[in-house]
């Protein structure tokens, strides 16, 4: 009876111990479920973020030149995917991709669905290896964790009006002539036209778009081409630019001598200004043959004085510019810096007029915007706009005639940025 009693006893103590066995064995595989797989869904967000982000900085680059930039694209794909996720060189030379779009110049897992004309890029996140340690007692020692994202895009780069007036009032053309060559003229609201008004656009594909109809335009058959009629108002072809930082600059008296700065206003300067950002708080009005000429400058008009420059508020006036007589005002835009392609902006609440009368004339090569502001021609002025995309809020041309032409290359402007960039995958 004694032997029995022993054996039953160690019974016992063999089913505890295999009973031990499956709960630690059941406990490493709840570790293996929970940690290592915790891990591998940590690695799978953020190369998702990555994909993401890589693949809106390519829409944002990829046509910021003017054309179609795939260099540009993939290297800022590539640098966001480095910063956030830390992939190198050697990561894209090995990466894979079951479903690419159409055109891959350079490594599979950056594509685009077209080589001449994408809306649509594909960045696919090399694959990361991760460390199971636990599960690794099955036989597994990693997983691999990959993300695709995939955006859509309206092709930017170059403007479709050189000429934007994106106000929703009323524009009175009355006897103006515009002439606008390379892109074409685009408004909204109300236009306004005494019979000798006219509108004339060259170009290859170049249109007249009215938001309104021709109720209160006297023979249409001034505008050539033939206007678009009752359109969907155009956006602000510049909404997403960046105003200009004068956070280093410091308040200054004399434009002509002092260079790049803060000032009330600008001086007559046929000599030349030094090139840079000059900051307007007030009234710039000069008369008879007063000239202001400037290489690679850029003129910003906003609120508050000098000493204390700030944003306008909604509906206020700051810094303008009024040309009376004979004068010129000759700026040409840096071509590189902070301000590339930018010669003439207002605040985008300035609701100031820039104004040229009588015989002067406005020789600038790149961008003018004034998004509340209006564009003003009086008397027999010509504004010769030689190189510029001109965005403003109003036009006001009155006199027999106040004449205007423009022509516009996108290289000597502000890019446009692509637009209607969204997620699509």
């Amino acid at each position: 009876m004694v032997h029995l009693s022993r054996l039953g006893r160690r019974d016992d103590g063999a089913i505890a111990i295999v009973t031990a066995l499956l709960i630690s064995g059941v406990f490493i595989g709840l570790c293996a479920l929970v940690i290592d797989m915790g891990m591998a869904r940590d690695t799978r967000r953020q190369a998702q973020n990555a994909a993401d982000a890589s693949a809106l900085a390519a829409g944002n680059a990829l046509y910021l030149s003017g054309t179609v930039d795939f260099t540009s694209a993939i290297n800022v794909a590539k640098s966001y995917a480095a910063t956030n996720y830390g992939v190198n060189a050697a990561d894209w030379v090995a990466c894979t991709d079951a479903f690419p779009l159409f055109y891959h110049p350079d490594t599979v897992c950056i594509s685009f669905d077209s080589a001449s004309t994408p809306t649509s890029v594909r960045v696919k996140a090399p694959i990361r290896q991760v460390a199971t340690p636990f599960a690794q007692l099955w036989g597994t020692s990693s997983v691999p964790v990959s993300a695709a994202a995939q955006i859509q895009l309206v092709p930017g780069g170059r403007a479709k009006c050189g000429l934007c007036v994106i106000g929703s009032g009323t524009h009175d053309l009355q006897n103006g002539s515009i002439t606008v060559a390379g892109a074409g003229v685009a408004i909204n609201g109300t236009l306004s036209a005494n019979p000798q008004g006219s509108i004339t656009v060259t170009g290859g594909g170049s249109t007249i778009d009215l938001q309104g109809d021709m109720s209160n335009v006297k023979k249409p058959g001034n505008f050539s081409p033939p206007p678009l009629v009752d359109q969907l108002p155009i956006g602000d072809p510049l909404a997403s630019l960046s105003m200009p930082d004068y956070s280093t600059l410091t308040a200054k008296t004399n434009s002509c001598t002092q260079g790049p700065g803060i000032y009330a206003s600008l001086q007559a300067c046929a000599g030349g200004m030094l090139p840079g950002l000059y900051v307007v708080t007030g009234s710039t009005h000069l008369s008879g043959q007063s000239d202001i000429v400037a290489d690679g400058v850029t003129l910003y008009f906003i609120c508050g004085t000098p000493a204390l420059p700030r944003a306008c508020n909604a509906g206020e006036s700051g810094g303008d510019l009024l040309f009376t007589g004979q004068g010129t005002l000759a700026i040409t835009a840096p071509t590189t810096g902070p301000t590339p392609g930018l010669a003439i902006v207002a605040d985008r609440n300035n609701t100031a007029t820039f104004s040229f009368r009588g015989n002067g004339a406005q020789n600038n090569t790149g961008t003018i915007y004034a998004k509340s502001g209006t564009l003003n021609y009086r008397g027999n002025g010509a504004g010769y706009a030689l190189d510029s995309l001109i965005v403003v809020g109003n036009i006001d041309f009155s006199g027999s005639p106040s004449a205007f032409q423009s022509s516009y290359t996108q290289s000597a402007n502000v890019a446009i940025a692509s637009s209607d960039m969204h997620l699509s995958q």
